[in-house]
């Protein structure tokens, strides 16, 4: 009985400490890392502001960061990197992503040991490993409203995979929403093929996985134009990812301060 109530004491001022170390350290270093240098982040409204900056610290903390090429990893790199892995699970299930294990970063593009062919980057679940090259990150992060971002892009891959995978075990994706997408994609997907005037790029088109993974990267980057041109998918990838990107972004940027 003693024993018991002391472990529950432990736990208890275990608890705090993380709550005040996320409060006045966690929390404010990775808020500088993000704010107005990771957009989804700068966007939330203050009540989401803290829940994304909690997964970010457990994204941050969970996945080996495996360097490459003598690439350095800087703390804000990696943020930057456990954000859009937080992005898209912000309203998933605690399982999300944790399938996969490793994340190698490259500096630029590379030559894939699996393919033999140049990459910018790829998902490998045989490894459960993720793998990104920095120019790669960089040119999404510089673009953010193309459509193109490389994060979103390769997270995006590992989501749809893990949902395959593991889906007899544990639910990531809805299996109704995600048969709602493979159903709109069979019946869509060689209409689509042939617009030349198709607001996907061509590369969507190559298979599901691709289909998936370029409809992710235009619902968050280029929400109000995706909505216009293919309501009926967006509207399913709403349902999937729990979030409407058009709708519960701040309206402004001035918001009351979030650590003092």
């Amino acid at each position: 009985m003693v024993f018991e109530l002391l472990g529950g004491i432990a736990r208890l001022f275990n608890s705090l400490f993380r709550e005040l170390r996320f409060r006045f350290y966690d929390g404010p270093v990775f808020h500088r890392f993000l704010n107005h240098k990771y957009p989804y982040y700068s966007k939330l409204p203050r009540r989401l502001k803290l829940k994304f900056l909690r997964l970010v610290k457990d994204h941050y903390e969970y996945f080996d960061y495996i360097e490459r090429d003598n690439l350095k990893l800087k703390r804000a790199m990696k943020a930057i990197i456990a954000s859009a892995a937080s992005q898209l699970v912000l309203f998933l299930p605690n399982t999300s992503l944790t399938f996969f294990e490793r994340i190698i970063v490259y500096p630029d593009f590379y030559n894939s040991k699996i393919t033999h062919k140049v990459h910018k980057g790829e998902v490998n679940p045989g490894l459960r490993t993720i793998v990104f090259s920095w120019h790669g990150i960089a040119d999404g992060l510089n673009r953010p409203d193309d459509g193109l971002n490389l994060l979103l892009h390769e997270f995006a891959h590992a989501l749809w995979l893990e949902h395959k995978i593991m889906g007899h075990e544990y639910q990531v994706i809805s299996p109704k929403w995600a048969a709602e997408f493979e159903n709109y994609a069979i019946q869509e997907m060689p209409k689509l093929q042939n617009d030349s005037e198709h607001f996907f790029r061509r590369y969507a088109f190559e298979n599901m996985h691709e289909f998936f993974a370029v409809a992710v990267e235009n619902f968050f980057e280029r929400s109000e134009k995706f909505k216009a041109h293919q309501p009926e998918l967006y509207r399913i990838l709403v349902q999937i990812f729990k979030q409407d990107p058009t709708q519960f972004y701040a309206s402004n940027s001035k918001q009351k301060s979030l650590f003092r």
